[in-house]
């Protein structure tokens, strides 16, 4: 069995994220700007940062921070289509990595395709969890239906109701179950308020980030020096010879090719972006409890991913540890 030595990172790096959501809220709390950015009516504006999302915004109409804009270029172009971004980081690491790349030698291939197949279940068992809360749930997504239990509505939703009027071929039940999202209330003029809303925002953003890093690090290490077998029960030792000619033709591949560096820049630059939105989500939008709860879903997903594969074997087996 393949040994765990490549030492993937402990669980205490996702302590990064309660800090990110901790300092943020409390800059929302203790910043001049901030306070002035929030809306002082009674009312907030309702809308939605990224689609199916619940987000009682509660901030002025013009908020004096750029990033407090529901129209920031980052919101609209990084967030809103956040897992597309997530996703090609995700397919550059299979392309470009040492570790998914194909082989001469027939076990060695065995080896990468294993490897392929177990990160593609990681990405299959991530993308699932971020659709069924943030998509589709048999209907609303979990988070929008969560929102509906704990009391909250779409505001003027009889009036949406009766003005669909008798002809409609909709049954009442179902007109009201196409307003149980956030982005169907919004559409239909409504305020999606009242409940507790999940935030979508910070489950996304640290769901993406810690995935890719999780995996780019286990790539990343696979790539280091390699090591030599154990012989009669001696420790391994680091092979660090720089001379092309040692290496193998796959090493020597796998060692001068820049696509893997900017395949590699890619993924952190989505994950320092995602960082960045995380921490201005933090900062602007939601209350402390949607987004402390929106992140313990999260980092559910990436221990159940991520940590549990290192102590549990058979699940290790299906879903495999990055690099390894």
């Amino acid at each position: 069995m393949t040994s765990l030595a490549r030492k993937p990172p402990a669980p205490v790096v996702l302590l990064v994220y309660p800090i990110t959501l901790l300092v943020g809220s409390l800059f929302s709390i203790i910043s001049p700007t901030a306070r002035a950015s929030r809306g002082s009516s009674g009312t907030s504006p309702s809308g939605a940062l990224a689609p199916s999302l619940a987000a009682d915004l509660h901030i002025s109409e013009s908020p004096v921070n750029y990033f407090a804009r529901k129209n920031n270029i980052f919101n609209i172009y990084f967030v809103k289509i956040g897992w597309l971004w997530t996703t090609l980081a995700f397919a550059s690491l299979l392309l470009c990595q040492p570790a998914y790349r194909s082989s001469s030698s027939s076990s060695q291939q065995q080896t990468r395709s294993r490897r392929i197949v177990q990160a593609a279940l990681r990405y299959v068992f991530a993308t699932s969890v971020w659709y069924l809360m943030t998509q589709w749930f048999f209907g609303p997504a979990i988070i929008d239906r969560g929102f509906v239990v704990t009391g909250g509505k779409c505001e003027q939703i009889m009036d949406k109701v009766e003005n669909l009027g008798p002809q409609s071929s909709e049954s009442p039940s179902a007109q009201l179950e196409t307003l149980f999202s956030a982005a169907a209330c919004k559409a239909a003029g409504g305020a999606w308020a009242g409940g507790h809303d999940i935030s979508g925002h910070i489950f996304m953003l640290v769901l993406a980030t810690a995935m890719l890093s999780f995996e780019a690090i286990g790539v990343g290490a696979f790539a280091a020096p390699s090591t030599t077998p154990q012989v009669n029960g001696e420790a391994s030792r680091t092979r660090k010879s720089s001379d092309p000619a040692t290496l193998s033709v796959d090493e020597q591949s796998d060692s001068y090719d820049p696509l893997r560096t900017w395949c590699l820049r890619l993924v952190w630059g989505v994950v320092g972006l995602g960082w960045w939105m995380l921490f201005m989500t933090a900062i602007w939008f939601h209350t402390w409890l949607e987004k402390w709860s929106g992140l313990a879903v999260a980092l559910g997903t990436v221990y159940v991913l991520y940590i549990l594969p290192r102590t549990l074997t058979p699940w290790r087996d299906i879903i495999g540890v990055p690099g390894v």
